[in-house]
């Protein structure tokens, strides 16, 4: 199994200071960002509550951008409240219904022939129909990459730096080319870091077990939300180091990240995990989903 296409864009973009028809929203080819990756990500979600269409922790979401741009240095004039508002203002123009994927990217947008920090940027963002990253019902199978995670002293992890993905792509590369569907990748000490472009968390004897902040990871938004409520749940949680042999000796594995939701793992390279979603992965797949009742103040309601 590998994954599909998975969502189709709405008709209508932000881009370069306006609402325009997303077949409209292009780019000149000397675009700074396009030859040197200097941009910044955001993936937030459009989910249904019981009071309509919602953003999931879209202050957290839009927080981790204005951090992206601080840990980068860009020369960006951050407004909070202008990226909500442009959300906002581009879901009733696309009419959108949930789920919906929103892509936000901030961007070094000027010609210069430099792959220096200084320059112009520019907000844009766009929507997308989602359908599921991957076939829950199968489990991912997954093998443990060759390539080394970004770590802090080259492109900072807890950033979503654009040409940082490319660490990510070479993984995902290795992975299919090799019959997985994706993969696992260790920070440059050899431990766990995480999935090619998601959080990993490991089950055993009834422990949720994740790696630490320190282990080269995104400190996923998902992820955080597992803990938390897995937390108010009573299961006990370790934040850690995790060793590469510990993925051989769990009862359970689970991926988690906006686009992923918290899909289950079946292999890792040649061991089989489980042929079912464990106890504690289905818990919190059942819990992830009843959060628009539970937890409403993760929410922001589309108006």
């Amino acid at each position: 199994m590998s994954s599909k296409p998975f969502a189709t864009p709405y008709d209508y973009a932000y881009f370069e200071g306006k609402i325009i028809p997303i077949k409209e929203a292009k780019l000149s080819i000397m675009t700074n960002a396009l030859h040197y990756g200097g941009g910044i990500y955001g993936g937030l979600k459009i989910v249904q509550t019981p009071t309509g269409p919602a953003v999931f922790r879209l202050e957290d979401h839009i927080k981790r951008l204005q951090d992206s741009i601080k840990i980068l240095g860009f020369p960006y004039k951050f407004s909070a409240e202008k990226i909500k508002a442009k959300i906002f203002d581009l879901a009733k123009k696309n009419k959108i219904s949930a789920p919906t994927y929103i892509r936000p990217i901030i961007y070094r947008s000027d010609l210069n022939l430099s792959p220096g920090i200084a320059g112009d940027y520019e907000l844009a963002i766009y929507m997308l129909k989602i359908e599921n990253y991957f076939d829950k019902n199968q489990g991912l199978k997954v093998c443990i990459s060759d390539w080394v995670r970004n770590n802090s002293k080259s492109i900072p992890p807890s950033s979503k730096a654009t040409g940082g993905y490319i660490n990510s792509a070479l993984a995902i590369n290795e992975a299919r080319q090799s019959g997985f569907d994706s993969a696992i990748m260790l920070d440059k000490n050899g431990d766990v870091s995480e999935g090619a472009v998601m959080n990993i968390f490991l089950a055993k004897e009834g422990k949720l077990i994740t790696p630490s902040l320190d282990s080269d990871i995104l400190g996923g938004i998902t992820r955080r939300t597992i803990l938390e409520i897995a937390s108010e749940q009573g299961i006990e949680v370790e934040e850690r180091k995790v060793k590469k042999e510990e993925l051989f000796a769990v009862d359970e594995i689970f991926f988690s990240g906006t686009a992923t939701g918290i899909t289950w793992c079946r292999q890792v390279n040649d061991k089989q995990i489980s042929s079912n979603p464990g106890t504690i992965t289905t818990k919190m797949v059942d819990l992830f989903a009843k959060l628009p009742k539970s937890h409403p103040e993760l929410f922001a309601k589309v108006t």
